[in-house]
């Protein structure tokens, strides 16, 4: 291994051996994929010094509990048994719950409640036409005196060909961070929505674009808890998701749908085992956000190696696995939100 690969790979890969060893190959792996990702900005700037270690966290919060973990958990095992296809839009759905007890004041959680017995679906409105860079982003609140408005252009919703209530995230003029607003399904209904490309797992998931304007008020802004609920919610989501896929792998093998050799599976059992290993702990500290993220980075590394190697049969199932990458953090995102945070660390 080069230096250079050793110096960036380490980013990912102290998270993940501070649960448990990866295996060689695997590790062999992350560090290619880890030394692809290298931009301009990186190789231009960066000091190339060795990361320091991890060092234990000073201060640490407990972790709140949800009981719609118990629920998620139980439908992650089922699906070794069925694939993700039949659970996708209920774990999807509990994971909007827990954001929602996060975020949302008493009030705005009783009108979801209300919607979600009418027989309203929620949907999560993140990715941006604007691109990945928030500046950028098309979606955006324009407040006057009188009036604020939301102008709205967002892509690959799931099943936003056909909304329910929403969770928008967008775009305020000068300034850092984004906002989210609580859109009722009669306004929703308003907004144009367009599928958008071929179904997912055997047709259970539909993606869809949605662009439109809307007037708000600001009591549909969803701000209790700010970007540390945000932080807390990724690290009970994102392992139980990761165990979502690889039990979707496995239920692949199940059905001759993948080639399922030792090193596949001792790198699934890995990855299940480090997100096990994740959500046991109960505290939060400044080192939890970032194991979650290595560990997305190295299921996403699995998917894509399992695809690449010819072990998926279909052309379907390649582009699911292939499309599980870039959801709930893709490998450049989950690199770079690691690596900013330790560059001020590195002299």
């Amino acid at each position: 291994m080069s230096d250079l690969k050793a110096i960036f790979s380490s980013f990912i890969t102290d998270h993940l051996n501070g649960h448990q060893a990866l295996p060689i190959k695997f590790e062999k792996i992350i560090a290619n994929a880890v030394f692809n990702l290298l931009d301009s900005e990186i190789l231009i700037e960066d000091n190339f010094s060795a990361k320091p270690a991890l060092i234990e966290p000073k201060v640490s919060q407990a972790l709140p509990s949800f009981e719609q973990t118990y629920v998620i958990d139980q439908l992650t095992d089922q699906v070794k048994l069925t694939g993700f296809g039949p659970h996708f839009h209920q774990i999807i759905g509990l994971f909007g719950s827990i954001m929602l007890q996060m975020t949302a004041s008493q009030a705005q959680q009783q009108q979801v409640n209300d919607w979600l017995e009418q027989g309203h679906f929620g949907h999560f409105l993140m990715t941006d036409s604007g691109g990945p860079s928030l500046n950028n982003w098309q979606t955006s609140l324009n407040t006057t005196q009188d009036q604020w408005q939301l102008t709205i252009d967002k892509k690959w919703g799931i099943e936003a060909h056909q909304l329910g209530f929403l969770m928008l995230v967008v775009r305020q003029q000068g300034k850092p961070f984004p906002l989210t607003f609580l859109v009722d399904p009669e306004q929703a209904k308003t907004l144009n929505q367009t599928k958008v490309g071929a179904s997912y797992l055997d047709n259970a998931v539909q993606l869809g674009n949605v662009k439109g304007n809307l007037n708000i008020s600001a009591t549909q802004q969803l701000k209790l808890g700010g970007l540390s609920s945000v932080n807390r919610f990724l690290t009970l989501v994102r392992p139980r998701f990761v165990k979502a896929l690889m039990n979707h792998l496995l239920w692949l093998a199940d059905n001759k749908r993948l080639t399922l050799d030792s090193q596949l599976s001792e790198n699934i059992k890995y990855l299940q085992d480090v997100a096990d290993s994740c959500l046991a702990q109960d505290q939060f500290s400044i080192h939890s956000v970032d194991q979650v993220l290595a560990l997305k980075f190295a299921s996403n590394e699995l998917l894509l190696n399992t695809v690449s190697e010819g072990k998926v049969a279909s052309f379907e199932d390649q582009r699911d696995l292939l499309g599980f990458t870039k959801m709930e953090g893709s490998s450049y995102r989950c690199f770079f939100e690691i690596y900013a945070k330790q560059k001020r660390f590195r002299k």
